[in-house]
């Protein structure tokens, strides 16, 4: 047996290079900096909606609409840091994220602890609804402060519980006794309030921002100004910068696409000990990039979306041609029985399989079918192989053997049941119900 001991790898690494000189964190999603170049308009607009709070009355709700990277976080937190700078201590900002608390127990506890109110620790589970509900009015109302509630994803709210949180989250907003509280809503899906029942889309009552996609001459001026002060001067090549801002324009003009690009760009350069970032160090980081993002979107799926898409992907390896809902759902059903799970309804399946087109892990189209109406004609992109090995990472699908698979003759649409409702959680309705009455104690 060999006594020797393992050098420490890490200290033959160089404690300075000759590219960096500030922080990569500050490329990084979670930063919000200091100005938020072309986004003046939407800015300008937030600030309108929101400055009825320096003038001592109630702020319209708003939704913040846009795709995926064009600024509708940092420019929510940006402007809100702006209003507290300027109004002191008399209001106070929640932010939650609705991909994460999705369910009304901890959409209310999550707004507690970001408020940091004095009052007993409110455990994660345990405590009946109504008494969270009366226990968050009563510390509001001790603050006696302007409250603005951010809810960033907030159609994930809906996606689990119907509009149960929402409603909740707007009955703090009618109940509160501190002086206001309004909420900024946070999506990329615009029909969200169209979608929403009556009983919530009328309370909603927001006033709307839209934020359009980058081009990619903006990309380039974002990008420039996020690394001044973290790169040394010459050490990012035009050309760098230039294919970076074309990358993420070419994803819906993508900012955190374009950022994140650079980001690993300087990480490889920094890695490999070079004095420049080029086009080759992008190249090296879209193809790292893109291998992660596939990989962490797939992870990222709920169990039956996982299934959705391993239907989708196991159907085209069978008939390389688009395939029909029908076949997606027939076969998403064969899975269920192979691995002993419940299916959701075609319905239920067919929102999901819009879920995974928006999220890009596969593509759709209408198609007219003449008499028989219109169809929706969905591919898998030329990545399926990996997505499956990603999805059958998951220890619920790894037994998935492919027992049972079938497909469809390609030229009638598949007619399932439509009347049917979504399986999932049992409802929450009694305990929503008993938020309605809830009141402050003391009150």
């Amino acid at each position: 047996m060999n006594s020797d001991l393992m050098a420490n790898p890490f200290l033959n690494l160089k404690k300075d290079n000759p590219i960096l000189i500030g922080d990569l964190a500050s490329l990084g999603i979670s930063f919000v900096p200091g100005n938020l170049p072309h986004r003046e308009k939407e800015i300008e607009q937030l600030t309108s909606l929101l400055g009825s709070l320096m003038r001592g009355t109630r702020p319209s709700n708003i939704m913040l609409y846009g795709k995926t990277g064009t600024g509708k976080t940092s420019t929510a937190r940006y402007v809100t840091s702006m209003l507290l700078e300027a109004s002191g201590d008399k209001n106070c900002v929640a932010y939650i994220n609705c991909q994460i608390f999705d369910s009304p127990y901890s959409i209310l506890v999550s707004i507690v602890q970001s408020l940091q109110a004095e009052g007993e620790q409110i455990p994660p589970l345990g405590w009946p609804l109504d008494r969270i509900y009366s226990e968050l009015l009563k510390r509001l109302k001790l603050m006696n402060k302007n409250v603005i509630i951010i809810l960033d994803e907030i159609d994930k709210l809906t996606e689990k519980n119907g509009g149960d949180s929402l409603y909740v989250i707007l009955k703090i907003c009618e109940d509160s006794p501190s002086p206001y509280v309004s909420i900024i809503g946070i999506t990329n899906n615009t029909n969200f309030v169209q979608d929403l029942d009556s009983r919530v889309s009328s309370r909603l009552g927001q006033e709307n921002v839209i934020f359009n996609p980058y081009n990619a001459s903006q990309l380039r001026d974002i990008l420039k100004f996020r690394t001044q002060g973290i790169v040394k001067d010459q050490a990012l090549e035009d050309s760098a910068i230039n294919l970076c801002a074309a990358i993420g324009a070419q994803e819906h003009g993508d900012a955190r696409k374009a950022l994140d690009l650079m980001r690993i760009s300087i990480d490889i350069a920094i890695r490999e000990n070079l004095d420049k970032v080029t086009e080759a160090e992008v190249n090296k980081a879209r193809e790292k990039l893109e291998t992660d993002l596939l990989k962490e979107s797939v992870n990222g799926l709920p169990l039956h979306s996982k299934i959705v898409l391993l239907s989708t992907v196991v159907t085209q390896e069978m008939d390389k041609r688009p395939m029909f809902s029908g076949e997606i759902y027939e076969n998403y059903r064969n899975i269920c029985s192979e691995l002993g799970f419940v299916p959701l309804t075609s319905r239920r399946v067919s929102d999901i399989v819009s879920d995974l087109d928006d999220n890009g892990l596969i593509i759709t189209k209408i198609k007219s079918m003449g008499r028989h109406g219109r169809t929706r004609l969905i591919q898998v992109p030329e990545n399926n192989g990996r997505i499956k090995q990603y999805i059958l990472e998951d220890e619920s699908l790894e037994s998935f053997r492919g027992t049972g698979m079938g497909k469809q003759a390609r030229f009638s649409p598949f007619d399932g049941p439509q009347d049917e409702s979504p399986d999932g959680d049992p409802s929450s309705k009694d305990d929503i119900d008993d938020v309605f009455d809830a009141k402050p104690d003391g009150s």
